[in-house]
């Protein structure tokens, strides 16, 4: 009997140990969360960024929080019970910053080439503004007088003649 009860326990530890952890209902899938961490960082650096007052995040942050969760169709209690399950597993969540890390440089190199390309486009309108405002300034016609026409030799224009308009 003694060899059965130690042969059903070995083999009742086997199946435990081999079977595969699932998520449980209610936790929001991993693909998701990560999508909606990455929103949550992101409301977190603008926040950072305001004055810090008493009631900065309540003031300026909730309403974008709501907002980022109603995007992913979920609530606070919900991400706060996903983010407590993940932490308690943090080869997945390790797994999932590292998502982010890619989506958050992603946004970060496009909103720098969009940047650069709002920049380059400004300074362009200004130089032509600046050249436009120095060709018809007096100064620039008494340091850059109009060109004379020069003509060859034997082609010169009579002077009493009457110019052609």
């Amino acid at each position: 009997m003694r060899k059965y009860n130690s042969l059903f326990f070995s083999v009742l530890l086997f199946l435990i140990a081999c079977t595969r952890n699932s998520i449980p209902s209610g936790i929001i899938k991993e693909e998701q969360m990560s999508n909606l961490l990455t929103d949550i960082h992101i409301i977190d650096g603008g926040i950072y960024n305001v004055m810090q007052a008493p009631d900065t995040v309540y003031k300026y942050g909730m309403g974008k929080y709501l907002a980022t969760f109603k995007k992913f169709n979920t609530d606070s209690a919900q991400f706060r019970k996903s983010f407590k399950y993940y932490s308690l597993h943090p080869e997945i969540l390790s797994a999932m910053y590292d998502k982010i890390t890619i989506n958050l440089k992603r946004k970060t190199d496009s909103l720098t080439k969009i940047n650069q390309l709002l920049m380059a486009k400004d300074n362009k309108r200004r130089s032509d503004s600046l050249a436009k405002t120095l060709k018809n300034s007096p100064i620039h016609q008494l340091v850059n007088p109009p060109k004379q026409r020069t003509y060859p030799p034997n082609k010169r224009p009579n002077k009493n003649a009457i110019p052609d308009k």
